[in-house]
């Protein structure tokens, strides 16, 4: 086998992959929203969170009773892609 063929690997291929890091400093009282917000999100779910947020321009409409709406999310984000 030749050095320039690259052998198949398992798995997913990678995606192009832009990473943005933000850090916010929030303040009982000033920011009682957002702080609610971030405390109501599972593990692990911050990022999408936010990219819906942003998309949407509601947080109200990311949270549901019980945290994240899958389902909600998912057509957000179809609908954004689909503009």
């Amino acid at each position: 086998m030749s050095d320039t063929v690259k052998k198949n690997h398992a798995g997913r291929p990678r995606r192009e992959t832009v990473v943005v890091m933000v850090k916010l400093r929030l303040h009982p009282g000033e920011d009682d929203d957002l702080i609610d917000f971030f405390a109501s999100l599972p593990d692990r779910g911050r990022a999408r969170a936010v990219m819906t947020a942003l998309r949407t321009g509601n947080i109200s409409q990311v949270l549901v009773d019980e945290g994240l709406d899958d389902d909600q999310m998912a057509e957000d984000m179809l609908g954004s892609f689909l503009r």
